[in-house]
């Protein structure tokens, strides 16, 4: 027999609000140990999402259309998953990690743009976690009070945000009693304000210098299984086993350079795939860009020339893995060039197919390509990176522009070894001027977690 429980957040402020400005960094829930089977696929965080630009007398000021080019929006492809800068899965009784995804908001917005289409983006996802197939839609569905919106009275955005992560997504029943795995504690590290608001034009005004989201009516839902009477002492019995599942591990680092070289010591034994996303440095914790955007590098400079890659190549201990060439790029195509400054269309401006391929294949399995958003629509070079304008990367169209370099490493699920040799990446590419660009890089492992009276192991 099943239940569904819903469970209220274990902080929250005196007004049974939280928010990041308000001081309250991480939203947490337990699911306390019962003699009940988890199903962790059912854990959606549910609550009401409120905008506003600015504070009068403590009290927030909501986002009108009214307030025109200078608005404060947030990314239509995430939706509420720009709130989430970590996940982090615990065990309820010994407090030891289980799970932790950092820069995951970055890491969905990859993972979202690849795994849903354009229609579930207006459908499902739009009344789940309020995503928006451009981001016009965004402002005035989400984002965007009624004009007679009074202060502390901005829209109402409901939402009920599944969690994709190795633990939650794996499919593995989690034993909630308290002689056997018991409960566990869900963290949610929430985003600094000016990390997933930015304003519409990129100028910050007076007016939306205080720009802030808050959350309300939280709470977890998940179904759980009683346990029948006459399996009461097996399943107490359960003592210790093991939980296998992919996780997600991210590194950050910059590169300002033509010749990109980036290797690091992952300390993986089952490496699955990796993936890289880009966004300038200046765009991130920055209420003037949108710092969770996917798009190409870009140069320094208010025409937002695109940076394209030109040669690729991923390493293992420093030689050419799993690819034994380099990746040469369409780029050296020579009609195959950027939209001119001026704004005049170039000749032709085509992502390369072979790294679009090799970077949907790092994120989602082959299976659920069909329905991407990955398109020449949102992953061309026909854009720039000025902060408004038709040709702007906030306007592209099918969800966002989308962007990556990435890696698969296995075939049949079993991985590849880079616990004794660094994995590594290098690009040319055509940066010539002095910006340095944000590299997001995220690692998808096999990962164990083995548990016992003892506590807790976790062996990647």
């Amino acid at each position: 027999m099943s239940r569904y429980l819903s469970l209220r957040p274990d902080n929250v402020n005196s007004d049974a609000t939280i928010s990041f400005k308000a001081g309250f960094p991480v939203l947490s829930f337990t699911i306390q140990s019962q003699n009940a089977i988890l199903d962790p696929r059912t854990i959606r965080i549910n609550g009401d999402l409120q905008i506003n630009r600015g504070l009068n007398a403590g009290v927030g000021i909501p986002v009108k259309v009214a307030d025109g080019a200078n608005a404060i929006t947030m990314d239509n492809r995430l939706g509420v998953f720009a709130l989430w800068d970590q996940l982090v899965v615990r065990h309820q009784k010994t407090s030891q990690i289980m799970e932790h995804i950092r820069h995951y908001n970055k890491y969905m917005s990859t993972y979202l743009g690849l795994s849903s289409s354009l229609q579930d983006k207006m459908g499902h996802l739009n009344q789940t976690i309020l995503t928006q197939p451009n981001e016009d839609a965004m402002f005035n569905n989400v984002v965007a009070s009624h004009a007679g919106a009074a202060d502390g009275a901005a829209r109402l955005n409901s939402f009920s945000c599944h969690l994709p992560s190795g633990v939650l997504a794996s499919g593995q029943s989690i034993n909630l009693m308290e002689s056997s795995l018991g409960g566990i504690r869900i963290e949610l590290h929430l985003s600094p304000d000016s990390n997933c608001l930015f304003s519409r034009s990129g100028i910050v005004t007076a007016d939306n210098a205080q720009a802030h989201y808050v959350l309300s009516n939280l709470s977890l839902s998940c179904e759980v299984q009683e346990i029948p009477e006459n399996r009461m002492a097996e399943m107490a019995a359960q003592t210790s086993g093991a939980l296998d599942f992919n996780t997600i591990s991210s590194l950050y680092t910059t590169f300002n350079t033509s010749n990109a070289q980036i290797q690091y010591d992952v300390g993986l034994k089952a490496l699955q795939a990796a993936f890289l996303t880009f966004v300038p440095s200046e765009n991130i914790n920055s209420l003037t860009a949108n710092g969770l955007a996917t798009t190409y590098p870009s140069q320094l400079g208010a025409a937002g020339t695109l940076v394209n890659m030109e040669r690729v190549q991923f390493l293992k201990g420093g030689s050419k893995y799993p690819l034994d060439y380099d990746i040469t790029t369409n780029k050296t195509v020579p009609l195959n060039t950027d939209v001119a400054t001026g704004g005049a269309e170039a000749t032709f401006s085509v992502a390369d197919s072979q790294l679009a391929l090799q970077f949907a294949e790092a994120v989602i399995p082959e299976y659920m390509t069909e329905r991407t958003s990955l398109s020449p629509l949102n992953l061309n070079r026909n854009y720039v990176m000025t902060i408004a304008g038709a040709q702007g990367y906030k306007s592209i169209i099918n969800g966002g522009a989308q962007f990556g370099l990435g890696m698969r490493y296995s075939q049949f699920n079993s991985g590849q070894d880079f616990s004794k040799e660094q994995w590594g990446v290098s690009f040319n590419n055509t940066l010539v001027s002095d910006h340095p660009i944000s590299v997001f890089m995220f690692f998808k492992a096999k990962t164990t977690v083995v548990f016992s009276p003892e506590g807790l192991q976790v062996l990647n």
